[in-house]
């Protein structure tokens, strides 16, 4: 142990005992081959049950588009879904290296950040954050959907009174892309039990014990060429969120229609991301950032400007329908609980763009740390803050792409076939070009908040107080343990 030479473990058994162990179990094997068919079928009918008892998900691996895949399957066995905790033929890798102290995932050289526990601990107060300044984890109306089916009460000859689920409602279907240590899962999955949460990211630093029944992670890269490991038209509801380090402008149209592909017609994609460029920054912050977006595109191939480019790409290119869109800006400040949460956020965020800045830069390790406490200071000085971006649409009922082929092929019959569809389905027919606007939309909060450039102040009133920041200091403390 330590720097002690390790010792060879001598066998406790000696040779003639050896021996004899050999014998009994050739012996044992005649036994085996002969109860060998009952073993079979008790096995068979056991797994039978296992599999009638996963929620959702099995352990089929090559189950992922009805469209695209074709899995090859015994008869016996149900098509259902993805595993929750499968790992796909790709072999995804867990192993790490570790540079000045911070460990890395080594499979993907995009993601320029760590993913050790400080990491997880920085993201946790991210997770805080975006819930804070949106008032809620999720903004689409989405609420009434995962609350699930109102259980029914009848009472029987004996007095007692029992409960029981609408059989022909479906269970609620909600994913999150790129769900990092799984937070937002884990507070969604507890807060709507009747509802499943399906989290996936490539680094697996979800729990994978403790965690609600109806909350499952799965390790997969988003941008592999097989798409999705989910079938067409699954989910009631798609979640992304803080991505703007993983992907290049062209990375944009695959994850959009990936999401489109496994979003069910009729339902609410949300996205929500962060301009990552402050606002109001002091000289020493200028400089520091002037170069980041040109360095992130050319050495590592991500476009950071997917915060203010996720509204059109869900338009335009996920052909979403009921568009929304809030742009909010969060401000550092000397005092109040918000405004410290957001220093400290600031200052982890930049130790995590560490590694990042010093090899960019050709910079030492004390003169970023004078740079960070310049940066930190200078933020609160100039009232420096970030706009936080979140837009969310609805999945056509029909497919808008054949619609145009139906026009372009009968253009005469183009308003009585417009007209039979909305009198026969109900759908939303595609917007004009005038709806086709981006237009502002804030829904009610309890707090007086402004849109786009204008930030949040700390002297209004807002729904964090001291307990509430106590009780995510509390929350991240747990999460370390």
């Amino acid at each position: 142990m330590g720097n002690q030479p390790s010792h060879i473990l001598k066998s406790p058994f000696s040779k003639r005992t050896c021996q004899k162990t050999n014998k009994k179990r050739k012996a044992l094997s005649i036994h085996e081959v002969d109860t060998e068919d009952q073993n079979k079928d008790e096995h068979d009918r056991e797994r039978a049950r296992t599999i009638a008892s996963e929620p959702l998900l099995t352990t089929i691996a090559s189950t992922f588009s009805k469209k695209r895949y074709k899995p090859h399957l015994e008869e016996h066995t149900p098509i259902l879904p993805p595993s929750p905790t499968y790992t796909s033929n790709d072999m995804y890798t867990t192993e790490t290296i570790i540079v000045d102290g911070r460990r890395y995932q080594s499979y993907n050289t995009k993601y320029v950040l760590p993913n050790d526990d400080e990491e997880q601990d920085r993201l946790v107060q991210v997770h805080f954050i975006y819930k804070y300044i949106f008032n809620g984890n999720f903004s689409a109306p989405v609420h009434d959907l995962l609350s699930g089916p109102v259980p029914s009460t009848r009472r029987n000859s004996s007095g007692l009174t029992r409960s029981r689920m609408k059989s022909e409602t479906p269970t609620p279907r909600v994913l999150d892309l790129a769900c990092g240590n799984g937070t937002w899962v884990l507070e969604m999955a507890t807060e709507y039990p009747n509802a499943h949460f399906y989290g996936i990211d490539i680094s697996p630093n979800y729990p994978t014990t403790i965690k609600p029944p109806n909350a499952f992670f799965t390790q997969f890269d988003i941008l592999s060429p097989k798409g999705l490991p989910f079938p067409d038209d699954y989910f009631d509801f798609v979640f992304m969120r803080q991505v703007y380090t993983c992907f290049s402008h062209l990375d944009w149209a695959v994850v959009i229609k990936e999401i489109r592909r496994v979003l069910k017609p009729g339902c609410y994609v949300e996205l929500r991301d962060i301009d990552p460029i402050l606002k109001n920054m002091g000289p020493t912050t200028y400089k520091l950032f002037e170069k980041y977006p040109a360095f992130m595109k050319e050495r590592h191939g991500v476009d950071i400007d997917w915060a203010k480019s996720m509204y059109d790409c869900l338009q335009q290119i996920g052909q979403m329908t009921n568009m929304h869109r809030v742009v909010r800006g969060l401000q550092c400040g000397k005092t109040g609980p918000v405004c410290s949460l957001m220093n400290n956020s600031l200052r982890a965020g930049l130790y995590s763009y560490r590694y990042f800045f010093q090899k960019n830069y050709k910079m030492s390790a004390q003169e970023y740390n004078r740079i960070v406490d310049k940066v930190v200071n200078e933020s609160i000085d100039y009232q420096s803050y970030f706009n936080y971006y979140c837009c969310w649409g609805q999945k056509p009922l029909y497919d808008y792409t054949a619609f145009q082929k139906v026009k372009a092929q009968s253009t005469p019959n183009l308003r009585n076939l417009q007209r039979d569809i909305v009198a026969g389905s109900y759908v939303t027919l595609p917007p004009s070009h005038s709806d086709r606007r981006m237009s502002l939309h804030l829904p009610p909060s309890p707090t007086s908040t402004y849109a786009s450039m204008y930030p949040l102040s700390d002297d209004e009133g807002h729904i964090f107080g001291q307990d509430s920041v106590s009780d995510i200091n509390q929350f991240i403390e747990g999460y370390e343990d």
